[in-house]
């Protein structure tokens, strides 16, 4: 638990801090006044002043910001500073609030790049929808999903666990579970291998022995079987490898884009929104997934993965054009940019502060679904 505590905690911290380092440079680069370079949302827990900027450790640790002179400000003294971020040219605002995107955009990038190279330039990714990857070679395969485990069987006894996939018997590749179950009685009383793929995509081999009377409602194995898409993709060429990261990134945003849609649309038609509420993970929900991966036998290249993922989402939400999001102060800027007139000072500090609440309530509400998964 402690080491899954610490690990979270450096998720965060890599996450926080490349976002708002972006932030940070460029607004130091535009020649404007940092206050405040914080990690965690106030109240404030420690802070340094170091020249002109306070570096500080916040209570809340869901976050992060950096605080510039003259924003979200109404003092007509401060808004004048010739270092303040309003008195700045727009594309230099603009410049600013987008280096933080920038930064996550960048860090996935550089992960996924680690990722690739380590595995060949080949992945797995289960297929939810019809989604056809762009940049890349896709081949689409049905692979044998374990449903559940039973208790006392020897495929619990091999360590086997809901999840994971089987691609293998003997060495023989399974296309679906009628073959396993049929190789399966061709060796009862007998031992097997099993080659199995976990969630995390480490591969692994079991031995287990099919019982010859297994008790009524379980199989020789004691697993409950189904099937999965899995698509097989692979980067062959010089230009699908030199572009390999960028074009997952494109692919994942706009793969989980579409499943997200679909869940959405099914919960309107069915007044159901359970399965998107699952789908959605705040803190404590994240904080559990870090303990599964801490806890996979190869945790490298799996925690590469969610971090790439995490820094990948990240940019994307903060893109989106909510107040108090990266997105939302670009619309602000947008406005002024068309218009070639600023919008109130005041009126842009309520929205903001509204966003904000809204956001904090959001997280609340997601905290507490999380919680209530545990005792379900």
């Amino acid at each position: 638990m402690i080491l899954t505590a610490i690990v979270f905690l450096l998720t965060l911290l890599i996450l926080i801090l490349s976002h708002e380092f972006g932030h940070f440079f460029v607004a130091k680069k535009c020649g404007i006044k940092v206050l405040e370079f914080g990690f965690g949302l106030p109240p404030r827990a420690w802070g340094k002043k170091i020249g002109e900027t306070i570096y500080s450790l916040n209570w809340l640790p869901i976050g992060g910001f950096v605080r510039l002179l003259g924003e979200d400000e109404v003092d007509k003294k401060i808004l004048d500073d010739k270092r303040s971020f309003p008195n700045q040219p727009v594309w230099q605002r603009i410049a600013v609030v987008t280096a933080g995107v920038t930064m996550n955009l960048l860090l996935a990038i550089i992960l996924f790049y680690i990722i690739l190279i380590a595995q060949g330039f080949k992945e797995e990714i289960p297929l939810l929808t019809d989604f056809t990857f762009q940049g890349v070679n896709q081949t689409n395969v049905n692979e044998v999903l374990i449903g559940l485990v039973a208790p006392g069987s020897p495929a619990e006894a091999a360590g086997i666990k809901a999840g994971d996939r089987v691609i293998a018997l003997d060495g023989q590749s399974l296309q679906d579970s009628k073959q396993l179950v049929d190789l399966t009685k061709q060796h009862l009383g007998q031992s097997v291998q099993l080659t199995l793929v976990n969630p995390e995509e480490n591969t692994r081999t079991v031995t287990l022995t099919p019982r010859e009377n297994p008790p009524q409602g379980q199989g020789a194995l004691g697993l409950e079987l189904g099937s999965v898409e899995m698509a097989k993709l692979s980067y062959d060429t010089p230009t699908q490898k030199i572009f390999s990261a960028f074009s997952r990134s494109y692919n994942l945003t706009a793969y989980s884009l579409q499943v997200l849609g679909g869940m959405i649309s099914t919960a309107f038609q069915t007044k159901n929104i359970t399965p998107v509420s699952d789908s959605v993970a705040g803190p404590v929900g994240l904080t559990s997934i870090t303990g599964t991966i801490v806890h996979t036998q190869n945790p490298l290249l799996p925690y590469l993965n969610f971090l790439g993922l995490l820094s990948l989402n990240l940019a994307i939400i903060n893109i989106i054009p909510f107040p108090a999001l990266d997105g939302g102060r670009l619309v602000f800027l947008g406005i002024e940019g068309i218009f070639r007139k600023k919008v109130k000072a005041e009126i842009e500090k309520w929205v903001h502060t509204v966003g904000m609440a809204i956001l904090l309530l959001l997280i609340l509400l997601i905290t507490f679904s999380d919680i209530s998964k545990f005792f379900m």
